[in-house]
């Protein structure tokens, strides 16, 4: 409905539709501001994760996040792998052939729950070959 006001000129008259009035050295100094704070996030999620696989030796699995971020942001999941290969020494460059691979949770905590399982099972299994 504000919509439709706003396309009669009934409201926001003056102002783009689209509501932002701002100059082009501000647009930009926002869009870079958000793509760095998207970085550091996926490198917080890398560290994270690569401080979980050096504390109990994983060197190769697959690791999935839940949430918006994760699923929605068109770069998260190359940034996050790439930091991950820097941090635990591996280019990182190819996905899907990682030693661990990263994607993303769709369906909550249930997905999430069913995935720590099976990495507990696999490395009980490992654990009780060697």
């Amino acid at each position: 409905m504000l919509v439709e006001l706003a396309d009669r000129g009934l409201v926001f008259k003056g102002q783009e539709k689209n509501g932002n009035d701002v100059k082009d050295g501000k647009l930009e100094l926002s869009r870079r501001l958000a793509e760095l704070i998207a970085v550091r996030g996926a490198r917080l999620c890398a560290y994270g994760v690569a401080a979980i696989c050096l504390k109990q030796g994983n060197t190769e699995g697959h690791v999935a996040a839940d949430g918006s971020l994760a699923n929605k942001h068109p770069k998260l999941k190359k940034r996050w792998a790439k930091a991950l290969g820097e941090t635990l020494d591996w280019d990182g460059k190819v996905e899907n052939e990682d030693p661990i691979i990263t994607t993303s949770a769709d369906d909550g905590s249930g997905v999430g729950c069913a995935i720590i399982a099976a990495m507990e099972l696999g490395r009980r299994a490992k654990h009780e070959e060697a």
